[in-house]
């Protein structure tokens, strides 16, 4: 992505992890080494936990996962860190006939959740902050589309972003395989093993969210935050 403007070192077990910064926001571009995505933190391993605490400073962690898949995987070695944790579920959503509908109902039905993420980034001691789900696609996806745009990240590079989950898909396949094998869980259908994140998905889920709500600012008031806590996030993270 052409606006990456530094690239860290490989993470070892995490393989959908990236920075936020440097995608073009409005008044700027988001800050560097202030908002990360990513996938479980559960996959770290402890050189990689060393690295996001020691190197990039990491102050907390927003874990968009439910309280079964914690149990079950577990919080990795950044549970030991000196690293606020926070847990931010989102779960039970309503069924959809296409992901785009699972993302809307998301935006509907966790709009306090979601809400609350992006109240927690307007708090300078939270950043450098880092939220993920399982596989860093759909959960994080949303909250990421939601936080870029809250900041004036155009629709094509949310959507480029989110589809940049579909380099790291054949290698998530993989580790999922291996995850529902050990718990001894159904195997996932073929159809799940083929799929990847395409950047017309999150164009369509913000046009939707935009018919729907009017814009995405327009959300984020109904669920509850003002045009304080949007300037303070514009301030905590666009130069």
């Amino acid at each position: 992505m052409r606006w990456r403007r530094h690239r860290r070192r490989r993470l070892e077990g995490l393989i959908n992890f990236r920075d936020l910064g440097g995608l073009p926001a409005a008044g700027g571009a988001i800050r560097p080494g202030r908002l990360f995505r990513s996938d479980s933190l559960a996959y770290a391993t402890e050189s990689d936990a060393a690295h996001l605490v020691q190197d990039l400073r990491l102050a907390t962690v927003i874990d968009l996962r439910g309280e079964h898949e914690v149990t079950q995987l577990g919080r990795g070695p950044l549970a030991e860190a000196p690293v606020d944790y926070v847990s931010a579920p989102i779960t039970d959503v309503s069924g959809a006939t296409d992901l785009v509908g699972h993302y809307i109902a998301m935006l509907a039905e966790k709009g306090d959740v979601l809400a609350g993420a992006v109240q927690l980034l307007t708090r300078p001691a939270t950043l450098p902050a880092v939220f993920h789900c399982e596989a860093g696609c759909d959960r994080t996806g949303v909250l990421a589309a939601v936080v870029l745009s809250l900041l004036g990240v155009p629709d094509e590079v949310i959507a480029a972003d989110y589809a940049a989950t579909a380099a790291a898909m054949p290698r998530i396949h993989e580790r999922v395989a291996v995850v529902v094998d050990r718990l001894g869980l159904p195997p996932r259908p073929a159809s799940v093993l083929d799929w990847t994140p395409q950047a017309a998905m999150m164009r369509e889920t913000l046009d939707l969210a935009r018919d729907r709500w009017g814009s995405i600012q327009d959300w984020a008031h109904v669920h509850g935050l003002k045009d304080d806590d949007l300037s303070a996030l514009r301030a905590a993270l666009v130069a």
